[in-house]
Order: C-alpha cells, then structure tokens, then sequence
C-alpha cells in the first residue's frame, strides 16, 4: 500500500481552511441571494392562482415551503462545512500535542 505523507499543518491549513473558508462563503451567498428574492416581493400575486402557487395545493408544497426548504438547507450546509473544517483544523494540532508528548518521553541517551 502506498505511503502518504500528511504533516499536521497540511491538515490545519491546506484541508481543514478551505472548508470553513466555503461555508463561510456559502453562508454569505445564500445570505445575498435571499436578499435579492426577497426585494422581488410577491410576484405570485394576491388571486386564487397565486395563493396556490405560493401555498401548494392538495399535499403539494408551494413556493413558500419550497423556498425556505432551500434556504435551511443551504444554511445546514454552509455550517456542516465549518464545523468539519473547524475539526478538522483541531485534529491536527492534536496530532502535533501527541508529537510533542511523545518526543518529550523519549528517554535521553547517556553519551
């Protein structure tokens, strides 16, 4: 099986950065973007049609359900990705305080 060398700092700050770096960018996108449709304003409109189209009908979720379905799901997302980020970043600076524990026990040689 082959050999991959991973360093803690590889760990900290080549893998476990970029994800909170994309949650974090995810969340500010979702954010924006909520803004935008929500300057929209209701373009469904008030009539019998548009009641249906924002509400659903008959066991059919509408635009309001589908909506905010998205947005917690996008938030969901953008939150999953900092916090493996943010552990993944702890996994190695505990590998680098195991390092440090275990040179520390190494017994000295008498020269």
């Amino acid at each position: 099986m082959p050999y991959m060398a991973m360093s803690p700092d590889t760990v900290k700050w080549s893998v476990a950065r970029p994800f909170t770096t994309e949650g974090t960018e995810l969340t500010k996108g979702v954010v924006i973007e909520t803004n935008r449709l929500y300057t929209v304003g209701n373009f469904w409109g008030d009539d019998r049609a548009g009641r249906l189209f924002y509400d659903g009908d008959s066991g059919s979720p509408g635009y309001r359900h589908m909506t905010e379905g998205v947005m917690g799901e996008a938030h969901a997302l953008a939150g999953l990705c900092v916090r493996i980020g943010d552990r993944l970043f702890a996994m190695g600076t505990n590998v680098e305080a195991a390092e440090w524990e275990a040179i520390a026990q190494v017994p000295r040689m008498p020269w």
